[in-house]
């Protein structure tokens, strides 16, 4: 019974090998440079920091997505080369997971580990998902980098959020006290010189409306006096 149990664990171990060099051979980090150099980048845009990362579904272990985690100048982006199909032709090209990601204050990458444990990571968290990136050993320093510069870059984002926000709010107060103040009633005090039809054309209204709004029984008025010009709204 045992010397069937190890024969059959011998046989996945070999299907798994064989499985894993089939469907994965090809030089993944060139697939996905030369994909994101031609067809990925933005004009204008340029990379920061690349790492190789691999991504393994937990349904299947062996079928890693290998490919690049690439901070550029106005995004983060993750390209993976699909593993192709164990009965897929082996010149057909190849095929592509990407996503991108915001330079902004909703995204958030950190140092972790992968499905298990097994392997080092860089996770991504957004409001919506949480993304582990499998790094191998060999490149983690650079991993590390790329995390550092992303902290960096989310502090200045939270650091300029909070200063549009308070730009904002200042904004918003200037506007209600100007809005306070024009609601407030005008009041004028009479130099030397004035006349009440003077004083009416200056804050566009009568002298009709002066005496009824100061009660004046004529257009009289003295040095000193001070007139309502302007009711409150």
């Amino acid at each position: 019974m045992m010397a069937v149990v190890g024969v059959i664990a011998l046989a996945i171990l070999v299907q798994f090998a064989v499985h894993t060099v089939r469907t994965d051979p090809r030089d993944s980090r060139a697939i996905a440079l030369r994909e994101l150099q031609v067809n990925t980048l933005e004009p204008g845009e340029h990379v920061v920091r690349l790492v190789s990362v691999f991504k393994r579904p937990a349904i299947s272990y062996f079928r890693a997505t290998r490919g690049l985690l690439a901070l550029t100048s106005k995004r983060l982006l993750y390209i993976g080369v699909e593993p192709r199909d164990l009965l897929a032709a082996p010149d057909l090209p190849p095929t592509f997971e990407e996503r991108d990601f915001a330079l902004d204050t909703m995204v958030h990458v950190t140092s972790g580990r992968t499905f298990f444990g097994l392997a080092r990571a860089v996770v991504i968290t957004t409001p919506n998902e949480k993304i582990k990136l499998g790094v191998p050993s060999a490149v983690w320093p650079d991993a590390k980098q790329l995390v550092v510069a992303m902290d960096a870059r989310r502090e200045r984002a939270v650091a300029l959020s909070a200063q549009q926000k308070a730009l904002l709010a200042r904004a918003e107060a200037d506007r209600k006290a100007a809005e306070a103040s024009r609601r407030k009633a005008k009041y004028y005090t009479v130099r030397r010189g004035d006349a009440l039809g003077g004083i009416a054309t200056i804050w566009n209204t009568t002298t009709d409306k002066l005496r009824e709004w100061n009660k004046l029984p004529d257009n009289k008025i003295r040095v000193g006096q001070t007139i309502l010009v302007r009711p409150a709204l």
